[in-house]
This record gives C-alpha cells, structure tokens and sequence, in this order.
C-alpha cells in the first residue's frame, strides 16, 4: 500500500489510500532523460497523514494543508522505472529534511551530485522569508538537489549558463516556481522530462500527482 503510515483518524482516508494506489497502477511506462519531484514532505513524525479540516486553508507542521507522504513512502515509489540510461533528477527539499532527500536519491537509484536551484523566498512586501520554525531558525530558503544516473548524464546538460539561484514571492503553499521549471528546460533542452507530484499541466512536460 502507497500510503500506508498514516497517523490520525481522517475519515476520507481510505479514498486517499484508493487514489494513491490507482496512481500507482497508472504509473508511466516511458522512460524520461528528466525527472522532476516536490515530494510532499511530512513533518508529522514523518508518517504520512491527512491535512486537517482548516477553515483558513493553511497548515501546519502536524496538520499539513495537504496530503504528505513518510519518506519510507517516498523512497518505495518506482521512480527508477521511469529513468532512461543516461537521467537528471531534480528532486526538491526543504532544509529539515535535506539528509532525508539525498536518501530518497538514492533509493529511486540516482546519485547525489550538488545543488541544482536555490529558491529564496519573498514576502509580499519583498522582505525574505525567515522566522522561528520548531526546530530551529527556519530558512527562506528551498534546496532542489541534483542526483544522476548513467555514465552520460552529464552530456545531457547543453547549456551551461542557467543561473541556480532564485528569488520570487511565495504563491500558494509548497508551489515552486515555474521559472525553476523553464529553467531546467533550458539547462537541458528538449528531451524526454516528467514532473512528479505536480501541481498543474505544463506544455512539454509529461506529469503525475493527485491533483492533476
């Protein structure tokens, strides 16, 4: 079962559990040069979980405003099925879970090589995003890290001039920005690409996720 951490007594549940394996059945089999993932991250004891009932539509770190994934779950997703030979993956993470991602890299068969894109965050007014988290001073700051497979991974890249660091006012909550998106179009070209836990249809892109 995808999901099967959860934590809490969420009525809807078992549709949750329904559409993540239909998903799971669904899954492509074409193979991509490109990888993309926003993994939903938990910070729920790192179990997945339902979003709470909000009537403000946020979330926080034990109620997400979204369905999240454990890490374990993460890291059982056939990623690697959908990996050409030669594979760039782009894989997001926030600062609390960066050791967890490189895990996840590994797991879904790529290696960790470096940071891809630096995503700094902006408040509305343009001051950055920085407060008390938790744990510890929460950054503005996301990480999307680059992990390879395939000894020719890296003739993929055709462009060596898209810049890695980014700055833009936060959207709606987790969306990354599409600048990120074009950004490893152009940094790669026009080669097979998925999007992971995608938010939305882009031309281009082949994608997967529960909310499209």
């Amino acid at each position: 079962m995808l999901y099967g951490h959860y934590a809490g007594n969420n009525k809807s549940f078992p549709d949750f559990v329904q559409k993540g394996e239909e998903m799971i059945e669904n899954w492509s089999t074409k193979k991509y040069n490109i990888i993309y993932a926003d993994p939903p991250w938990s910070y729920y004891n790192d179990m997945t979980v339902l979003p709470k009932e909000n009537k403000s539509g946020a979330g926080s770190m034990t109620h997400p405003s979204y369905p999240v994934m454990s890490s374990k779950d993460i890291k059982e997703l056939p990623v690697s099925s959908l990996a050409e030979d030669d594979c760039i993956l782009f894989c997001w993470t926030t600062d609390y879970h960066l050791a967890k991602c490189i895990e996840v890299i590994t797991a879904w068969g790529f290696e960790y090589k470096t940071v891809g894109f630096a995503w700094s965050k902006r408040n509305k007014d343009g001051s950055p995003v920085c407060f008390m988290g938790a744990y510890t001073m929460k950054s503005g700051v996301e990480l999307c890290l680059i992990g390879t497979k395939g000894k020719n991974a890296c003739k993929l890249v055709v462009n060596h001039k898209v810049r890695a660091y980014y700055e833009s006012q936060r959207e709606q909550h987790s969306k990354k920005p599409d600048e990120i998106r074009n950004r490893i179009v152009s940094l790669t070209g026009n080669i097979p690409r998925i999007e992971l836990f995608a938010r939305q249809k882009t031309e281009g892109w082949d994608v997967w996720g529960n909310e499209v």
